[in-house]
């Protein structure tokens, strides 16, 4: 139970200074492509256990979006790291490549997802399996830029088409409101975001999408049956 636990809080950070801040205003101009860090700490039941650290960089052939968490709870640790290649062309993002590895306690699990035009070939647990798209698919890194790309377009549905795990799934989301939220990194104006689930679902994941940082993530929670499993929150931002 303590290990699912374990895994469960480390794999929300698909991503110091401790900055009491009043709201920043706004960005002039909001572009989902400008590269940026941000540091996150990983909590469970208000209790820090790690931290994550995500970044997208700009690179001769298009675009990587890099992750890396650890998080260490008494006698357990997991760490992992994550990337996603892709290009951009007519605002239409595009994967090329999904790389992870996850190292810690239990048995490491590594993934690597290669998207072509024909056809997408996904090796998890050194099983691969080919996958002919018949819709734009994401990996499970990009579908998030393309959720903060879709904001700043002011469009909807919020839903996309994801390769996980060498299966396709379907992640759709839908707009809450307007809420405050209160991170380390400061007091800031957010839009909440819920994933929609079939009825009857016992977990949901709520995202904080803060306008004024450019559309970053600033707070991610995941509960089940109505009690937090985890969460993540944004400790240090730096665009450009």
């Amino acid at each position: 139970m303590i290990k699912r636990k374990l895994l469960l809080l480390s794999s929300l950070v698909i991503f110091s200074a401790n900055i009491l801040a009043t709201e920043i205003e706004p960005a002039k101009k909001a572009d989902a492509l400008i590269p940026y860090k941000a540091s996150y700490k990983l909590l469970r039941k208000g209790t820090e256990l790690g931290e994550g650290f995500r970044e997208l960089v700009k690179t001769d052939g298009g675009y990587t979006i890099k992750m890396i968490s650890k998080i260490k709870w008494l006698f357990l640790s997991d760490s992992r790291k994550e990337s996603s290649e892709f290009t951009i062309e007519d605002d239409i993002l595009s994967a090329k490549k999904y790389s992870y590895l996850r190292t810690g306690t239990g048995p490491d699990r590594e993934e690597i997802t290669i998207f072509g035009a024909e056809k997408i070939t996904s090796i998890y647990k050194n099983n691969e399996k080919i996958i002919i798209p018949i819709q734009l698919t994401y990996d499970s890194l990009l579908y998030q830029l393309a959720m903060r790309q879709d904001l700043i377009a002011d469009r909807t549905p919020l839903n996309y088409h994801v390769v996980r795990r060498g299966k396709q799934t379907q992640y759709n989301f839908k707009i809450v409101g307007e809420e405050t939220v209160t991170v380390p990194f400061g007091r800031i104006k957010t839009i909440r975001i819920e994933r929609v689930r079939d009825n009857g679902a016992s977990r949901s994941t709520i995202f904080w999408i803060a306008p004024s940082l450019n559309y970053t993530v600033v707070k991610m929670t995941q509960l089940k049956d109505g009690k937090q499993q985890a969460e993540m929150q944004l400790t240090w931002f730096k665009l450009g």
